[in-house]
């Protein structure tokens, strides 16, 4: 695809899902949807599996794995503030990252994730897991057709933009942290 398709693929997906959002009724249509029409993926069917299970106290179901680029996906409704502890079906109340940080710490080795997005149909949150303790990029659905790029490791673990941004993250990390230790 090239960025002009791309551009206007991600206007179109952005206006078609603005203020829509049920977990358990659309997430996969969206995330196929996404990476056929907007990403390029063309074999999706192959590409992305929905509700993996995982084995904790009982067994849980993990939304989405992008296995050849490590990529685990928690999906939540458009209502739901990605930040906010929510109930689990154990009792315990975990945000959507800490609820996916335990599926992954389930996970064989080999098949854990590098990336974790959670997202609520209106944000995608993601976490680099190069960085545990670090904060999260936020990709807005409303910005999507200015930032499509940015969710290109979903794809491409080798992208130059993901690669140029991460660096750049870094190096912002790191002059945070000089700065908050003169304090």
């Amino acid at each position: 695809m090239t960025d002009t398709q791309q551009k206007m693929a991600a206007r179109k997906f952005a206006a078609y899902w603005k203020d829509k959002g049920y977990e358990k009724g659309q997430s996969q249509t969206f995330w196929l949807t996404l990476l056929s029409d907007v990403l390029g993926v063309e074999d999706v069917g192959s590409f992305i599996t929905f509700e993996e299970q995982v084995k904790l106290d009982h067994t849980s179901f993990i939304d989405g794995i992008i296995p050849s680029t490590h990529v685990l996906i928690e999906q939540k409704s458009i209502d739901k503030n990605l930040k906010a502890a929510i109930k689990q079906s154990d009792g315990s109340l975990l945000s959507p990252f800490q609820q996916a940080k335990r599926y992954a710490a389930e996970l064989p080795y080999s098949q854990r994730p590098r990336w974790i997005v959670i997202c609520n149909f209106a944000e995608f949150h993601v976490y680099d897991m190069e960085r545990p303790g670090g904060d999260s990029e936020v990709i807005l659905l409303a910005d999507l057709e200015k930032e499509y790029y940015r969710l290109q490791f979903l794809v491409d673990t080798g992208s130059e933009h993901i690669k140029k941004e991460m660096e750049i993250s870094l190096q912002a990390g790191e002059l945070v942290g000089r700065f908050m230790t003169r304090f």
